[in-house]
Order: structure tokens, then C-alpha cells, then sequence
């Protein structure tokens, strides 16, 4: 599992021209889901996202330290591999079925310690970020 977290003043999702969600300041969080991902790797990325200081002057706060929300975005780019050639290869990416029950389940597991907002999976999105720093981390585990 691998997710591009990115601190944020706001952020916002549309899909087909429509705002399907939007945050004020947090994490906006983009997330690819691998084959040999399990629930316990999904909830360490979780307390991993939340409690990871990148917020203060010093990082010395954590998203539930700030009262932060996330923004949730699927994408299963993130886990390609572009180590060969000019063309990204996604073998290690989870098929789109599972990745689905793995992406809802994330939603869950980060709405149980902040405020948690949606892309759509599956669905082409536009995501509009306004960076605080900027603040960006690549997260794995």
C-alpha cells in the first residue's frame, strides 16, 4: 500500500465538471492499493496518516492535533512501477474488485479518528489542491 499525502489549506474533487467533495485544511491524501495488501497494513496507513506531524511550524502537530480533515482519492497509479522502459507497469497493483472493498474500507478506518471525504472510485477525477508548504510525503507500508 502506498499513498501520496499532500498538506493542504483546501482541496477539492469534481468528476464530469461536478465538486463532489472538498476539504479545508489537512491532508489530501492519494492512495494505491497493491496485491499483497491485508486489513493490518490498512490500518497501520491509517494511524500512519493521522498521526504523522507535518502540521506546525516545527511539525511538531499531527492531523487530530490541527482538528484536520482528509480527502480520500483512489488512485491506482500510485503503485506502478517505472523503474524499465517509458510505459508505468501496474502488475502490482490490486485488481480494481478488491481495491474497491480496500479504498471503502480505508474511508471507514480514517473516519473512525477525522473527518473523511471521498473521490469516486473508479471515475476519472480532477483534483484541485491548494498546498500548505508546500508539504508532500510518500507514504508506504
Amino acid at each position: 500500500m502506498k499513498a501520496v499525502l499532500q498538506r493542504v489549506k483546501k482541496a477539492g474533487v469534481s468528476v464530469e465538471g461536478k465538486l463532489i467533495n472538498s476539504i479545508e485544511a489537512g491532508l489530501c491524501v492519494l492512495i494505491g492499493f497493491e496485491k499483497e495488501d491485508n486489513i493490518e497494513k490498512l490500518k497501520k496507513m491509517a494511524q500512519k496518516i493521522v498521526k504523522l506531524r507535518v502540521f506546525g511550524e516545527r511539525f511538531d502537530k499531527s492531523l487530530t492535533d490541527i482538528n484536520g480533515e482528509i480527502l480520500l482519492i483512489p488512485n491506482f497509479t500510485i503503485p506502478g512501477i517505472t523503474k524499465k522502459g517509458t510505459r508505468p507497469n501496474f502488475q502490482y497493483s490490486m485488481p480494481p474488485s478488491e481495491a474497491k472493498e480496500f479504498y471503502d474500507k480505508m474511508i471507514e478506518e480514517l473516519n473512525g479518528y477525522a473527518p473523511t471525504k471521498s473521490g469516486v472510485f473508479g471515475a476519472y477525477m480532477e483534483v484541485e489542491i491548494i498546498n500548505d508548504g508546500p508539504v508532500t510525503l510518500i507514504l508506504e507500508v
